[in-house]
């Protein structure tokens, strides 16, 4: 089967589930009311889930100047800022394309070497990958019932853990990384093997790249600041939307769990997704599936708008960059 084949049919699949879970979302909410319940959101208070949006844009395209700056090329900030805006709106049609389109971008209007784009590429994955798990990690720590509940909610079947059954587990988990590294010379001839050992191998390289960065407290304020920005946006947003009087600031890390998964599905532009995950969340913290719904449509709309904003002025600005 020809690559692109394969491509196509990944693509439709995961629309497709985008498409149903977009519908399971919103098959009992009446869109009359729905857009009573959003028009009553301030606009003072949607330009700022905007401007936050916006705002990790720009932390991301700083950081990325940062890390080229480390390898000795010098590139603009209002270029770099664009080309990651353009990423964004690549990756709501397209997920993971993004990254490629920004590296391409950045390479015709600043002459920087692809493999050396990629390579930085690599290491903003690593470490939002990590910041990413340490969000969780918070959430597990300040409302791991909710978590919990959450996980249930979406289907999935969690036991009771007892002592024995906890010891047991690790008896198993043990035995089984024991088992697949003296069969590694089998397993590793898989292509599936393959591609998880490769990923794992990335993720290290990423790590060790690090000792490349210069001004490293630098560095990890821009990483958190993004994630930051993520989980203000959330958190602002409980304050705007009517029906959320109840949820505590506290609860962002919660959610933005359920949205960073919604985002890390590969459904395009996190569509249908997102708006179940988060609209199961809230409703796991004792509100009724239509307010859930209101809040992630109003969130997922407001930072696709901005993306799709953001990414065509940016490709406009790179285009005459590249021309001049």
């Amino acid at each position: 089967m020809p690559a692109w084949v394969k491509k196509a049919a990944q693509y439709v699949l995961f629309l497709g589930i985008g498409l149903a879970l977009l519908y399971l979302t919103f098959k009992n909410v009446n869109p009359v009311d729905l857009w009573d319940n959003l028009k009553a959101v301030s606009v003072e208070g949607l330009i700022g889930i905007i401007a936050i949006g916006f705002l990790a844009i720009i932390f991301r395209g700083l950081r990325w100047v940062q890390m080229l700056q480390s390898l000795g090329y010098e590139v603009h900030v209002t270029r770099a800022i664009a080309a990651v805006a353009i990423s964004y709106l690549v990756n709501l049609v397209t997920p993971r394309v993004g990254e490629v389109a920004r590296c391409t971008a950045l390479n015709r209007t600043d002459k920087v070497p692809i493999d050396k784009l990629v390579g930085t590429v690599v290491l903003e994955r690593v470490v939002d990958t990590l910041l990413f798990l340490v969000v969780v990690l918070s959430t597990v720590i300040i409302s791991s019932d909710e978590l919990r509940d959450f996980m249930i909610q979406s289907g999935a079947q969690l036991p009771e853990l007892s002592a024995t059954t906890l010891v047991l587990a690790g008896i198993l988990l043990g035995g089984g990384i024991l088992l697949v590294y003296l069969t590694r010379n089998i397993w590793m001839q898989w292509g599936f093997a393959q591609k998880i050992a490769g990923f794992a191998t990335g993720m290290v390289e990423g790590l060790r790249s690090l000792r490349t960065v210069n001004n490293k407290p630098l560095f990890w304020f821009y990483s958190i600041g993004i994630w930051t920005c993520y989980v203000a946006t959330i958190a602002v947003g409980f304050t705007i939307v009517s029906g959320l009087e109840s949820i505590g600031p506290e609860q962002a890390f919660f959610v933005s769990v359920a949205a960073g998964l919604g985002f890390v599905i590969p459904v395009p532009g996190g569509i249908g997704a997102y708006h179940y995950l988060v609209s199961k969340a809230l409703v796991v913290l004792g509100l009724t599936p239509f307010v859930g719904t209101s809040f992630a449509t109003l969130i997922h709309s407001s930072q696709s708008l901005m993306f799709v904003v953001t990414g065509a002025l940016g490709f406009v600005f790179l285009y005459f960059a590249g021309r001049k």
